[in-house]
Parts: C-alpha cells; structure tokens; sequence
C-alpha cells in the first residue's frame, strides 16, 4: 500500500510530471486524429472512384476482337447484371483555330484534369452504358448548372446540326466558358497500314458539337474524360473493323463476389481470345484498376503514422527525462526506505508506478480529446475559419460535403498499447536505477 501512496505523493508535489503526461496525450490524441481524418478520407475517396467506374472492366482488348463474340460469353456469367462496350481513345479537344497552351508543369492541377486540352476520349452507348455506370446520374446532377444541361438524357450523344456531339466535365465547360452549342475540334492520331503492311501514325481531326456537361463525384475522372457516341469514334479510327470493340465496363448483381466473378471472366476473356500473354484481356475489378490512385492516398496515411510515432518516442524522452529527475531527487527518500525495511523490488514498484500513472492518464485523456475531436473535426474546421479565416481542410479540392472522419477501433486498441508499451519501457529504466541505490551512500547523500 505504501509503494502506491508514495507514488501519487511524488507525482501530485512534482507538478513538471505534467509535462510527461501532456507528451504522451498529444502524441495520442494527434494519432488517433489525422489517422481517422486519413481513413474518412480514404473511404469517400474509394466511394467517389466507384460512383466513376463500372464494377468491372475488361481492357486491352487486341485489334481483332469483336463485340458479338465477347459480349456473349460475358453477359453468361450469372453474376453479370449488364455489359457495355467502350471504344479508348485520347486527343486534344480545342475550339477551331485555337492553339494549345503550353503544357502545364507536371502534377499541377492533376485532380481536376489539369489546364491542358489533351483528354481521353470514351466512345459509348448511352442506353447500355447507363445500365453498368451512373451515367445518367451524372448527366442530371443538381450541381450541374441548367445552362448546360444535355437536351435529352435518353439520348445525350445525338447528333447536333450535323455533328457529333461531345459530353464535357462540368468543371471543364465552366472554366472553359463552353455552353452547349459550342463546336470543338479533335485532334489524334490513328494508325494507317500501306499496301506493304507497314502501318504509321496518321492526324486525323474531327469538328464536334458540346451536347453538355455530366459531374460524377470523382473530379479527377471529369477533369481528364470526354465522352462521344461510340459509333464516332468506330468510322474516325476503325472504319475496317466495325465490331471492334476496346474495353468492356460490367455491372455485377451480387459486389460481394466481385473479386472471384473478375477470375472467372478473365479466365472465359483468355479462352475466347486464344491468348494468355500479359497485356491481352486484362479483367480487373474497379479497385484494381484504380490500385495505385488508392495506393498513394494509402501509403500516404502510412507515412502519417510513422512520422506521428516520432511524436510518441519524443514524449517518451520526454517523460524519460522527468523520472529520472526524480530518482536523483529522492536519492535520500530511497535511503530511508531502504533501511526501514523497503526491498529493491518495492523501491523499483515506486517509480515504476509513476510512471504507468502518468502513461495511463495520458493515454486516457489522448483517446478521449482524439475521439471527440475527430468525430467534430468538421465543427473545428468551421471555427478555425471563423476565427482566423484559414480553412484547415478546403472541401471544394476534395470534392467532399464535410470533413470526414472513421474511426477504427483496432487502430484506438494498437495506439493505447503502444503508448502504454512504451511508457512501461521509459518507466523501468529509472525504476531500476533507483533499486540498485546502496541506502547507505543514499543516507549520507541526505
């Protein structure tokens, strides 16, 4: 009993102990935070990229493959809702006689598709791609202005004064003052065979029409993607293959047997093309093929926490530093414990249980501020702006309604034991160095 009050009287009459237990709660609270600041964001990251993507998609389709043979083996499979094919392409989409602008440096405005013309070109049917993606959802979005609406989402992509028309990025039309009506020049390439059987890049342009915009929640997808009716794109670069089809986007019925419907479609994929070598029919899921966007917001949550542990290893010198401050202080109250009777192992229980106080209380009061600051990050978000007119966390950049927030009990078990790990360790050591104290050169010292 006494080796507990002598701790709680060490701890309550050295108030620098304090400085031990705020380290250990910052580190804590500041773990407990960003990571759940991080793993909200990664959550409506994935949701914003599936809103964009079928739930599985079938590319690098080679040149002599044909939609009326595919589609059938696809559409087969029982877990496959619906198909749609995709024709791949890439150019740059300017208003006739303008000139492109120099290209932008690397990285810069990449979210929102950067601020140069250059674009991928999706070729689509409108009535099978709205049964695999929300594409009629995008193009009636309340975000997308009424001015530049499509005239008829039952058919967005008919022709207008002759002309194909093109679907454009809400975000892309606005900062490009486009409005439907506008006419736009394409420019790509395509590759032209000679009768030797060599083939070559030829430029080929093609006028368009601006039908309207569509918005999807994923800005990047709406920043680097146009969409043209997939006939277009067939006459403009494979006039000799009018079945060719490039990719193939898929909607499932049951997406909790994603991962094994995408084994077996790619293995019926590599049957029908007669070919096994890597780059020929890849099926991937919308996770997979979006692996390495995902990755980097996931990695990035990883290099967080590493640098947030130094924070806790900072703290732990910290309250180090601190006990062993009082050891040397109590150089005499050791002395008179000792010789009254008080064993190396009731000495060592002393200080050992300063310091699991302190980490203790620490560590409660960290999961306690983490929490409830995690959970009303958004309410902080809008105070700081308030009152210093600095926004934390812009939202338009994200795309995102509020801060967001996931909380993951694992994480709030593994950052408490770690904490309470490494207090253990800090606290041992001067625990130890107090035991070995000869009582003797201890009283003469007082």
């Amino acid at each position: 009993m006494y080796r507990l009050f002598l701790a709680i009287r060490y701890l309550v009459t050295r108030p620098i102990n304090l400085l031990g237990m705020a380290g250990i709660t910052i580190s804590v609270w500041a773990l407990i935070v960003v990571v759940s600041l991080f793993s909200g964001f990664l959550q409506v990251v994935e949701q914003h990229v599936h809103q964009a993507s079928a739930d599985i998609s079938v590319t690098g389709l080679p040149g002599w493959t044909r939609w009326s043979e595919l589609e059938g083996a696809l559409a087969d499979d029982p877990n496959v809702a619906a198909t749609a094919p995709r024709l791949v392409h890439y150019g740059l989409l300017l208003r006739p006689g303008q000139r492109p602008a120099p290209a932008p440096l690397p990285g810069r405005g990449a979210l929102h598709g950067g601020d140069q013309p250059f674009l991928f070109v999706l070729g689509i049917e409108p009535a099978r791609e709205s049964e695999v993606t929300g594409l009629r959802g995008w193009l009636t979005d309340p975000e997308v202005p009424a001015a530049l609406r499509v005239a008829s989402v039952q058919d967005p992509l008919a022709q207008r004064s002759g002309l194909p028309t093109v679907l454009i990025g809400v975000e892309r039309m606005q900062r490009d003052g486009l409005v439907p009506g506008d006419r736009l020049q394409l420019t790509t390439a395509r590759l032209v065979g000679d009768e030797a059987g060599n083939k070559a890049p030829e430029k080929v342009q093609l006028e368009l029409v601006v039908g309207g915009a569509y918005k999807t929640a994923h800005v990047g997808f709406d920043g680097n993607n146009v969409f043209v009716a997939r006939d277009t794109l067939q006459q403009l670069l494979h006039a000799d293959a009018p079945d060719y089809v490039g990719e193939v986007s898929l909607r499932v019925v049951d997406p909790a047997r994603l991962d094994e419907t995408a084994d077996r479609l790619q293995r019926r994929v590599h049957d029908l093309l007669e070919q096994n070598q890597t780059g020929y029919g890849i099926v991937q899921t919308w996770r997979e093929r979006n692996g390495q966007f995902l990755g980097s917001v996931e990695h990035q949550r990883g290099l967080l926490k590493i640098v947030l542990i130094v924070i806790m290893v900072v703290a732990a010198f910290l309250m180090l530093a601190t006990l062993s401050m009082m050891v040397t202080e109590k150089v005499s109250d050791i002395g008179i414990l000792t010789a009254m009777g008080g064993t190396p192992n009731g000495v060592t229980t002393v200080f050992l249980a300063c310091g699991l106080v302190i980490t203790a209380v620490g560590v409660l009061l960290g999961t306690g501020l983490g929490i409830v600051t995690a959970v009303y990050l958004e309410e902080v978000r809008q105070l700081v702006r308030w009152a210093t007119g600095i926004d934390l966390f812009p939202l338009d950049v994200y795309n995102l309604d509020r801060v967001p927030c996931a909380i993951e009990p694992l994480w709030l078990l593994q950052v408490a034991g770690m904490a309470l790990a490494v207090g253990f360790v800090v606290s041992v050591l001067p625990a130890l160095r107090a035991a070995r104290h000869d009582p003797l050169v201890s009283l003469r010292g007082s």
